[in-house]
């Protein structure tokens, strides 16, 4: 999972030790990053070493976790990705929630995080997730593989959006949906950096400009967004 690494002190949210490491993934030498795309500041990725942040114990009241992927609709036997698993803190209750005869892919580009996420699936013996460590333009998912593929508080980090996008509708199976949550840009109550949060309007804006649209949104989340979108044929043409 990447993201930012919030800190609260009385008063005011202050960024951890662990933020301040913050290092975008690295670029292919001949191609480099963009620094913002459709006027949005582009967020640099949150470093491996601020993993545990993703486990942290308050991190169900803060966002509603459960509650969220009650909203994926999740049924046994269905192929979905985690994409920017992190060390697997969606990962693992969407393998359970699919069951055996479903499959969880589980995309990040830090090697790091994929070591720590085997070691996750090895402890609870769970044998129905792939992890897959993707490139920075490239999410190396299998094409037509998922009917869904959840982002949690990771798209606004993509340094590639376009070419993360294009990939991931190739790998969705017909009638497949992308899940955007993203931090509230709109509330100023939400206690995280600007550029690690997205408003619905700049979401839809850049899911509409790479052939995506709007199917269904869920507003019941404490701090995030979360909004579902499908291929527009008559944006596609039928690809």
């Amino acid at each position: 999972m990447l993201r930012s690494l919030p800190l609260l002190l009385p008063g005011l949210l202050l960024l951890s030790s662990v933020q301040a490491q913050e290092s975008p993934a690295k670029p292919k030498a001949a191609d480099p990053v963009p620094g913002e795309y459709q006027g949005r500041v582009i967020a640099q990725t949150m470093h491996w070493q601020g993993a545990a942040w993703l486990i942290r114990n308050k991190r169900e009241r803060e966002e509603a976790t459960s509650r969220m992927r009650e909203e994926l609709r999740l049924k046994t036997g269905m192929s979905v990705c985690d994409m920017g698993s992190g060390n697997g803190y969606h990962t693992l209750p969407m393998a359970e929630a699919v069951g055996g005869t479903g499959k969880v892919y589980a995309v990040d580009v830090q090697p790091e995080m994929i070591v720590m996420l085997n070691e996750r699936i090895a402890e609870k013996a769970i044998t129905n997730i792939e992890p897959i460590i993707g490139e920075v333009d490239d999410p190396k998912l299998p094409p037509k593989s998922c009917d869904l593929i959840l982002l949690v508080d990771v798209y606004h980090e993509f340094s590639h959006p376009e070419a993360m996008l294009t990939g991931m509708k190739k790998a969705l199976k017909p009638g497949g949906q992308i899940v955007l949550v993203e931090f509230r840009a709109e509330d100023d109550s939400v206690p995280i950096k600007p550029e690690h949060k997205m408003s619905k309007a700049q979401i839809t804006r850049e899911m509409n400009a790479n052939g995506l649209k709007l199917v269904r949104e869920f507003d019941g989340l404490p701090w995030q967004h979360m909004m579902f979108f499908s291929l527009d044929v008559a944006a596609t043409g039928g690809n």
